[in-house]
């Protein structure tokens, strides 16, 4: 426990520590949206004192006073459950609400993406990937496994055809690239690369490579990737400027919590 956690739980025990009795209470949404996160706090071992249930599951949808945990405890138990429930479920759900926004909105044949997560302090990733996985959006650009190579990448290993080269030496699936040009493209194509990520933000920059993929016979065997500050009023425009999937960064990472509420009873 760290010294804030430590420092939280000795006021709770100094406060709370002589009141008798067990007490219960119910966490409770505060607002409409989708529920994410539950699975995950059965790991949390600050909760293991608590005696709790999820009166739900993931993905199901909530409005304001839904019911989301019953908890009993001792006074200082529920005051401290606050610090391990609010937070990890209301991220969670925040995420899985956005999210779900997207998937909505999504034409059909176009898929949806989140890599963002990699932005994110380790001990947020789990919570994130649950409120996609909630809202049926993928972590990663595409199912499966495959080699993604950013534009760091390319310059470390040398330029596109030895960084897929070196991608396709991996044995660990199709090499995803990522091009600002339709020449870059083009390059990428004749050296192999089975994912081709225009991440420059610009529609029309997608329009041209797909356009140049087509004339060159290479986009039958390309999954064209389209990324860089989407919103969701664009996702029409990029499905039919020709890209497979895209990659939706801040518009859902920056989501704000759900408002959750923990009510004594």
């Amino acid at each position: 426990m760290s010294t804030n956690q430590h420092s939280s739980h000795s006021l709770s025990q100094a406060l709370f520590g002589s009141t008798p009795g067990l007490k219960e209470c119910f966490l409770e949404a505060a607002e409409s949206g989708l529920i994410a996160g539950l699975e995950l706090l059965g790991q949390n071992s600050h909760l293991t004192s608590l005696k709790w249930q999820a009166l739900l599951e993931d993905g199901m949808s909530v409005t304001e006073g839904t019911r989301i945990i019953h908890a009993e405890g001792s006074a200082a138990e529920l005051d401290s459950a606050e610090d391990y429930l609010l937070g990890p479920l209301g991220f969670a759900s925040g995420i899985a609400t956005r999210a779900a926004l997207f998937k909505s909105a999504c034409p059909p044949g176009l898929s949806l993406a989140c890599g963002g997560w990699k932005k994110l302090p380790a001990a947020m990733k789990p919570l994130l990937r649950e409120g996609l996985k909630v809202a049926g959006i993928l972590p990663r650009l595409v199912d499966g496994e495959f080699v993604y190579i950013g534009k760091n990448g390319v310059k470390l290993l040398g330029g596109v055809a030895p960084a897929i080269e070196q991608g396709q030496s991996m044995d660990h699936g199709p090499v995803s690239i990522q091009v600002s040009s339709v020449e870059e493209s083009l390059f990428a194509a004749e050296a192999g690369a089975g994912i081709i990520m225009v991440d420059t933000a610009k529609i029309e920059d997608l329009r041209a490579v797909n356009n140049a993929l087509v004339a060159n016979n290479f986009r039958h065997s390309t999954v064209l990737a389209f990324g860089g500050g989407v919103q969701l009023d664009q996702l029409d425009d990029i499905h039919s400027a020709g890209a497979d999937t895209v990659d939706i960064g801040r518009a859902i990472l920056d989501a704000p919590l759900l408002d959750l509420r923990i009510r004594v009873v």
